[in-house]
């Protein structure tokens, strides 16, 4: 195999993707064997030079970043949306928030992304599966079930049944239910699952007793320009 030359780059982000990259520890060294990092900020690593796999972590909040991703593409033969900033602009993690006039566009939005790799942060063991696939010139297998699957899969008690709301059942699985086997409820950070039928859920809510916030039907409306708009 040869060796391969791999960018991390953040835009507006708190660096946590890179971080769990980081607390790969061996894992990563032995990943070093067949790849170079030449270029990564927190490692203080800038060769300036093209790279075979970009890997971005962020959204896009101002010019300056924009025109930094576009040199990233320039550069790159493969490049990853790392975390919920890249992949969703963070629409899930500030969605509880009034964030009108504020820029926080996915990095799909500016450049052609290949792959995603969802969560805030990101699972370490997931991102190494992911790169060793790309390296080995193998299609990454890509996540259809939802959350709300893998939480019959551990046996754990429906938070909606409960009146507790969770967005398990319209977000995209994959990370083993990990926020509900630990005592909360799941916040949508991996992004909505590709059958994601909001309106739906809004009504099943109701059902439930639980008032549907406002984000959800802000989150129905886009979904339906996004689609329309494809």
């Amino acid at each position: 195999m040869r060796t391969f030359r791999i960018g991390i780059y953040c835009l507006s982000s708190c660096e946590g993707c890179v971080v769990q990259i980081l607390n790969l520890e061996e894992k990563i060294l032995e990943l070093l064997n067949y790849a170079e990092i030449v270029d990564c900020r927190v490692l203080g690593i800038q060769k300036n030079e093209k790279v075979d796999v970009a890997l971005v972590e962020g959204f896009v909040s101002n010019d300056e970043e924009e025109e930094k991703l576009r040199k990233i593409r320039e550069k790159a033969e493969i490049l990853i949306a790392l975390g919920d900033c890249a992949c969703s602009g963070g629409r899930f993690l500030i969605k509880d928030f009034n964030n009108s006039g504020i820029r926080a566009d996915p990095i799909d939005k500016i450049v052609k992304v290949n792959y995603y790799l969802w969560g805030c942060p990101i699972d370490k063991e997931e991102f190494l599966h992911l790169l060793k696939d790309v390296l080995h010139g193998k299609k990454p297998r890509e996540v259809s079930k939802t959350v709300c699957s893998e939480c019959i899969l551990y046996e754990r008690e429906c938070l909606l049944d409960k009146g507790i709301l969770c967005l398990g059942p319209i977000t995209r699985g994959g990370c083993h239910a990990l926020c509900i086997q630990n005592g909360r409820n799941c916040f949508g950070c991996r992004g909505l699952s590709d059958d994601a039928n909001i309106e739906a859920f809004i009504e099943i809510l109701r059902e439930k007793g639980i008032t549907p916030p406002e984000y959800l039907f802000k989150m129905m409306e886009l979904r339906r320009y996004e689609r329309e708009n494809r």
